[in-house]
């Protein structure tokens, strides 16, 4: 039985408010214990982000316009990597984040930012942001090609279903990399006590080699004499 259901087809920019991070005008220098909380590219691993992973750092000015709140997607605009993650987690407190990291915040009503991160991490969505890219030594992602992606959006049950397999489909990814993991060092376990027992046979070889020649010489002279 096949499900029809209707697609609204918009760009991104036209259903998530997308902003820059904040500009550092200086080197950035982790703070010990004040400062603000703040996610920067080398922060975002995988499609998810989680705020309590923030360092702190002494950033000046308004910063307002740069606060993450929790669902909102944060973009990797620069680098062989473009791909986005979904905030979550944290401590409640005021997070910013860094450029090149972008902020997608989902505008217009009965759109799963879940499912913002998934339609950017596609393959026809990336190979569209490798034709906007600009640089070649340092690869970058314009803002204005992040704002025209077509971004199609299907029913909110639709979302929920798309967002639920793939978390479910990267879970059973990671846990098969686990297992494959655990199997491997369990393989190099056994190898190596294969090792060990045929060095431990080898060298009691060698200590019955060394002994067995001298008793039978022994036997012989007494029975020659």
């Amino acid at each position: 039985m096949s499900m029809t259901y209707s697609i609204k087809n918009v760009t991104l920019g036209e259903a998530c408010e997308i902003r820059a991070g904040y500009t550092a005008r200086a080197a950035l220098k982790e703070s010990a214990g004040e400062g603000v909380r703040a996610i920067q590219l080398r922060d975002l691993h995988g499609e998810q982000v989680d705020l309590g992973s923030a360092g702190r750092y002494d950033l000046d000015g308004k910063l307002d316009r740069y606060l993450i709140e929790l669902g909102d997607v944060l973009f990797r605009s620069r680098g062989e990597n473009n791909t986005a993650s979904l905030v979550v987690g944290g401590a409640g407190e005021a997070t910013v984040a860094l450029l090149p990291v972008m902020i997608i915040r989902p505008k217009v009503a009965g759109l799963l930012p879940e499912y913002v991160v998934w339609s950017i991490n596609q393959h026809e969505a990336q190979r569209y942001l490798d034709l906007g890219a600009r640089g070649t030594n340092l690869r970058m992602i314009p803002r204005e090609c992040l704002e025209t992606l077509p971004l199609h959006i299907p029913s909110l049950d639709v979302q929920r279903m798309i967002a639920e397999l793939d978390a479910l489909s990267a879970t059973e990814t990671r846990l098969l990399h686990e297992l494959a993991e655990a199997k491997r060092k369990f393989t190099r376990f056994a190898l190596l006590q294969q090792v060990r027992s045929a060095q431990l046979h080898c060298n009691e070889a060698e200590h019955n080699g060394a002994h067995g020649p001298s008793k039978t010489v022994g036997k012989s002279q007494r029975t020659n004499s």
